[in-house]
């Protein structure tokens, strides 16, 4: 069961992000939920367990991309805000495992997150090889089953980090660039731990001012392959006039 008072874990990421739009942390606890459906990483990284090829069946409609990539948010994003955010915010972060992440799965679908906090937080250089060592099986797991590839599937974590914290700036009315900065800092310890470099996100001016400016992903979605979506704003394929056109129609620009 998750902890939510003032005095539990992660209470000042918590509190901090409570009043943002978006903040999607997953529960925080000091030890593991024991309910139905309660699976850890570990569990749902294994080879030999059914769950991921479950959650894979779910999607066996969509393009091999969309398939890989959204099964691997669906299963990862918290960790991955909450690892972006308590960085940005404090410096630190809980060191993860992948016994001590763990997702409630029910029906095909991630419906529930919890970290289990039972320690200190850990700066850069300690957490890097205990976030790459969590996803590092899930990842390959996942790379095997779908024929996307592992590195492709890395960029979108890195991705994630780096939106995840510019996106907690932009929504506290901080500058965005130094926030991106401070992703890259912690993506370069990432890659000493072992994380494959395929790609990066790079940040894109569209403006003077520091609130024109966003970020373009390293690793497409690939959501524009199944003949509905059409590429986002953050598209690393998508042309410099297309993207332009995109941003002057968002609502991205300002403090806000």
């Amino acid at each position: 069961m998750t902890d939510t008072g003032p005095g539990g874990p992660m209470a000042e990421l918590r509190e901090r992000c409570a009043p943002l739009a978006f903040a999607p942390l997953p529960g925080f606890a000091t030890a593991p939920p024991t309910g139905p459906g309660w699976v850890p990483l570990a569990r749902i990284a294994d080879p030999g367990d059914p769950i991921l090829d479950r959650l894979l069946d779910a999607r066996r409609d969509a393009p091999p991309g969309p398939r890989a990539v959204h099964t691997l948010r669906d299963l990862v994003r918290e960790l991955v805000f909450a690892t972006a955010g308590s960085v940005y915010l404090s410096g630190t972060a809980p060191a993860p495992s992948p016994q001590r992440y763990l997702c409630r799965v029910e029906s095909g679908a991630v419906t529930g997150r919890v970290l289990v906090v039972d320690g200190a937080p850990a700066a850069d250089r300690e957490l890097a090889p205990a976030f790459v060592g969590t996803l590092a099986p899930l990842v390959g797991l996942l790379g095997e089953r779908t024929r996307v590839g592992s590195r492709t599937l890395w960029s979108y974590v890195v991705d994630m980090l780096h939106f995840g914290m510019m996106n907690v700036a932009r929504q506290l009315g901080r500058e965005r660039a130094p926030a991106w900065r401070r992703a890259e800092t912690l993506a370069g310890h990432l890659f000493e731990a072992g994380l494959p470099r395929r790609s990066v996100p790079a940040l894109v001016r569209y403006g003077a001012t520091d609130d024109q400016v966003w970020g373009v992903r390293g690793a497409c979605c690939l959501d524009f392959t199944d003949g509905v979506h059409g590429m986002c704003l953050t598209c690393p394929v998508l042309d410099a006039g297309e993207r332009a056109r995109k941003w002057a129609a968002s609502d991205l620009a300002g403090r806000k």
